[in-house]
């Protein structure tokens, strides 16, 4: 293609001819609806509107690359070169680079009178709870167990543990690791406090944000990272099914002495609220029980409320008959799977005035009316009441 050219006053040459008007030009003259012709599809047409867009884009491309070398050419006729560090030399002064100033959950006043950010280590809570707590105060110790719902001692034991495990689901919070620009990470100490409050009296991030000058994010990102910590550790630690007659001794003896030999712990169902469930779901999350959408657990506890046994979440619409068909532990105790070793004594009628002692292998869940009513889900009934004629 023909291209006109022209000098400047500094020698340097210029093109006056406009090269994405030639594209244009030539798109224009033929389109992709010109390759119909009375709703029939024309091969060849569509060929040539293929040539003439790639001649349009090697067009706009070589007007790019003359553009280059115009301006190496101006240059050139300065008495630059182009790779000199004149050439690329501007008038104005490279900007500084500002520091952002650090952003702090809270502040305080030190003893100069300069405002800074107060460190976790400096909180309350910090203060209270980690680093001077009232061990020997049996107030502290009420106090503790009523704002996390855990004694101090379990506690600690908690801490350890998270520590043990602290490469594996906390390595960010590693104790002694900084960030970037050298700031220590958030005490696990405290953000396991966090984790406790939020889980047993509902509190938002902010509030506990609040009490510790650990910002919400950090906090977010560590509860979900102790959540899960919570299913795949102290799950597997504290919920152990009893399979054996060997690990009856400690479920059964308060139900011996109520007069329920055989018995070895209690079950119900149990709902959990589930808020943002999607449209779909919705009318299966909710119960004629509860104002909102819920997912349901079939829980097994022994008299001392140590939670036994659990399925996973169902829908709350779900009633127990159907709960307890996903309960792996009652199942495999109805089936005889499990506690086969295990013998009771019951007493029976035998005749009107005289019982007997007989004797059963297994055992048995106290229950309410609303199971199935098999042999491993007994109810609670009432014969002391005379029916009225």
């Amino acid at each position: 293609m023909n291209t006109f050219m022209s000098l400047d006053e500094s020698g340097g040459a210029f093109f006056s001819v406009p090269f994405m008007a030639i594209a244009k030009a030539q798109s224009e003259a033929l389109s992709l609806s010109s390759c119909f012709k009375q709703g029939v599809w024309y091969p060849g047409l569509y060929e040539e509107y293929k040539r003439k867009l790639d001649e349009a884009e090697e067009i706009a491309t070589s007007e790019a690359m003359l553009d280059h070398g115009l301006s190496l050419t101006r240059q050139f006729a300065r008495g630059l070169s182009p790779l000199s560090p004149r050439s690329f030399s501007t008038s104005a002064p490279p900007k500084k680079l500002q520091r952002r100033e650090p952003k702090g959950v809270v502040y305080y006043t030190n003893e100069e009178g300069k405002t800074s950010v107060l460190p976790p280590k400096m909180s309350s809570w910090y203060s209270m709870y980690v680093a001077h707590p009232q061990i020997k105060s049996a107030k502290f110790h009420r106090r503790f167990r009523a704002r996390f719902r855990m004694p101090y001692q379990l506690y600690e034991d908690l801490c350890d543990l998270v520590i043990e495990h602290v490469d594996e689901y906390f390595a960010r919070w590693t104790p002694g690791k900084t960030d970037a620009v050298g700031n220590p990470c958030a005490p696990i100490e405290l953000l396991i406090l966090t984790a406790l409050r939020y889980l047993g009296r509902g509190w938002t991030f902010d509030d506990l944000s609040e009490n510790t000058a650990i910002s919400e994010v950090v906090i977010r990102l560590f509860f979900h990272r102790f959540i899960k910590f919570g299913a795949e550790v102290l799950f597997e630690k504290h919920v152990n099914e009893p399979r054996t007659a060997s690990n009856l001794e400690n479920h059964s003896h308060e139900y011996l002495l109520a007069g329920f030999p055989g018995a070895i712990g209690s079950m119900d169902a149990t709902h959990i609220s589930c808020e943002r469930v999607s449209r779909k779901d919705r009318q299966s999350h909710l119960s004629h029980k509860l104002p909102y959408t819920a997912r349901s657990f079939n829980l097994t506890v022994n008299h001392r409320r140590r939670i036994l046994s659990t399925t996973t979440g169902h829908p709350a619409r779900w009633n127990d008959k159907t709960l307890i068909t996903f309960d792996h532990f009652a199942m495999d105790l109805k089936e005889g799977k499990i506690l086969g070793d295990h013998v009771f004594e019951l007493y029976e009628k035998d005749g009107e005035d005289s019982v007997k002692k007989v004797t059963y292998r297994g055992a048995w869940l106290l229950a309410d009316n609303s199971y199935q009513n098999w042999a491993i889900t007994i109810t609670c009934k009432d014969h002391n009441k005379e029916k009225s004629d």
